[in-house]
């Protein structure tokens, strides 16, 4: 369904964020999650996919992430967004 999907999104953005920020991870983990942030799509990507409706009623099927239930939202971080800056993990 459009709304599980844009929700599989929205959480797979926001765990991508997880990742990156726990310390406790090794750090070829987070910098991968770092690597796959930069190219996964933003909650405001996600909002603008949702928009596209080709003329046959074909599409990519997304819902509006204001439409989404925002329990448990992308995790502790939230979503993945614009704004969301994943420095370059280094070794504590």
């Amino acid at each position: 369904m459009p709304d599980e999907r844009t929700r599989a999104l929205l959480w797979a953005g926001g765990f991508l964020v997880e990742l990156a920020r726990n310390d406790s991870l090794p750090l070829d983990v987070r910098r991968r999650a770092v690597v796959i942030a930069r190219h996964f799509p933003t909650i405001e990507d996600v909002s603008a996919m949702a928009l596209f409706r080709h003329p046959s009623g074909l599409g990519i099927g997304l819902a509006s992430p204001s439409d989404v239930s925002s329990r448990n939202e992308g995790g502790c971080f939230g979503p993945l967004r614009y704004a969301t800056r994943l420095a370059w993990p280094e070794e504590v």
